[in-house]
């Protein structure tokens, strides 16, 4: 994934540059983007979560 997203995405050749001019290399570059990237990922299931915990919670109220 972070591959592709180097080699294509913009914003992701934009961290990925930012990072290389603080002095990493590129795998150093690549692990910073891998962290990043689990956020995203994280955020995006925590979200789906809470959206599916509310509409039980409401079943549960109405039964």
């Amino acid at each position: 994934m972070t591959l592709i997203r180097m080699r294509l995405d913009p914003t992701t050749k934009a961290h990925v540059a930012r990072r290389i001019t603080e002095g990493k290399t590129s795998r150093d570059a690549q692990r910073c983007l891998k962290r990043t990237i689990c956020r995203q990922v994280f955020k995006t299931l925590e979200r789906t979560h809470r959206t599916k915990i509310g509409s039980v919670e409401e079943l549960a109220q109405a039964a």
